[in-house]
């Protein structure tokens, strides 16, 4: 079972159960559809023990089951520590800022990082409807979060944001972390910020928009809104110096003030600035982050996504069921978290913070 468990995070079902009947010396052994089946099946049943943990934890810490704490139950957190104030201002300093608030740049020993990411993979349609002109869904959706406290770290798989931010709530009160400062890392996406808001909204957050996909909407959106390439990487060399260092309010002006003969799509422009207004309070100055050592990226997720989601199901001419993609999901996130002897041999998952997770 471990050896089938673990072949399935990383080759297809068909030459997974062709190295199998190989070390067993069969010739006529497992079959590629009863692989997938055995795969699935430990997967939901590694799911189902991962829930019933996560709803024990929640209900004796006074939580209801899915995940919400009623108003009437009180919640308070640890006081939020951050980076000695000498060290901050040094750091300013010599990056030639001012006006640094010392409690926007927490202590990494005291907080905790979580990097949160949607990913999706193509749905397989079992059935034609009988309605032709009715829209079928084309994709299915894992949410993959990444926990880290100091060096240890744990993913979390579910098949939906709210799902799995009830398994973050969950194993956060198992591992004595709930009432720490919480980093929350994302894409700037409308459904993951409301979701934290609507969950999480008892603890001590911070939102953190990942720096790269911050880049990466301002080149698509000015890629479309302006004259040609050499217009949008003048105009870029000026807009996302503002940014780096957290002056959303000059980003704002540069895009209020561009020359109209350059620009081809003044909605466009409009839309960036309605976006950056949104995310005003998630930009923080990645500068000086940086240069006090903390994190502005949510690649941890990124890469927990690669491992367990994307490296398994994102291949050419591949397209999964709901269950079929969140089983190999939570297979693949337990095979990360080094849990997989541990269910094989005892049918329970630990379900804390791991070195070797990071």
């Amino acid at each position: 079972m471990e050896l089938i468990l673990d072949f399935s995070t990383g080759t297809s079902d068909r030459n997974a159960a062709k190295r199998l009947n190989r070390i067993r010396l069969e010739d006529c052994g497992i079959i590629p559809t009863t692989y997938r089946n055995t795969v699935e099946r430990e997967g939901q049943r590694i799911q189902e023990r991962i829930e019933q943990k996560c709803e024990e934890a929640l209900v004796h810490n006074g939580f209801s089951a899915d995940g919400t704490l009623p108003e009437e139950t009180p919640f308070t957190y640890d006081e939020p520590k951050s980076i000695d104030t000498q060290t901050i201002a040094a750091a300013a300093a010599e990056l030639n800022i001012s006006g640094v608030n010392p409690s926007d740049y927490e202590s990494p020993d005291e907080t905790v990082n979580i990097s949160l990411d949607d990913v999706c993979v193509k749905r397989q349609t079992k059935t034609r409807p009988k309605d032709e002109t009715v829209q079928q869904l084309k994709r299915v959706n894992n949410t993959v979060i990444h926990v880290q406290h100091k060096k240890r770290g744990y993913i979390l798989n579910g098949a939906t944001v709210l799902g799995a931010l009830k398994l973050l709530i969950g194993f956060l009160l198992l591992n004595s972390l709930l009432r720490k400062q919480l980093v929350l890392f994302t894409d700037g996406a409308r459904d993951l910020h409301s979701a934290i808001s609507k969950m999480l909204k008892f603890a001590n957050v911070k939102i953190i928009l990942d720096w790269y996909h911050l880049e990466k909407k301002c080149k698509e959106q000015l890629s479309m809104a302006l004259r040609g390439s050499k217009i949008r990487n003048t105009f870029l060399s000026k807009l996302m110096p503002c940014l780096w260092f957290g002056n959303v309010s000059g980003a704002i002006l540069l895009l209020n003030n561009i020359d109209p003969e350059k620009v081809k799509s003044h909605e466009i422009i409009t839309k960036l600035i309605e976006y950056l207004e949104r995310v005003r309070g998630c930009i923080p100055c990645y500068a000086l982050r940086k240069k006090l050592g903390l994190r502005n990226s949510s690649n941890k997720g990124e890469k927990s996504n690669d491992l367990v989601v994307s490296s398994r199901q994102k291949h050419n001419g591949m397209s999964w069921s709901n269950d079929g993609s969140f089983s190999f999901a939570t297979i693949s996130a337990t095979s990360c978290n080094n849990e997989i002897p541990r269910w094989v041999n005892s049918h329970d998952i630990g379900f804390c913070l791991l070195s070797c997770a990071e």
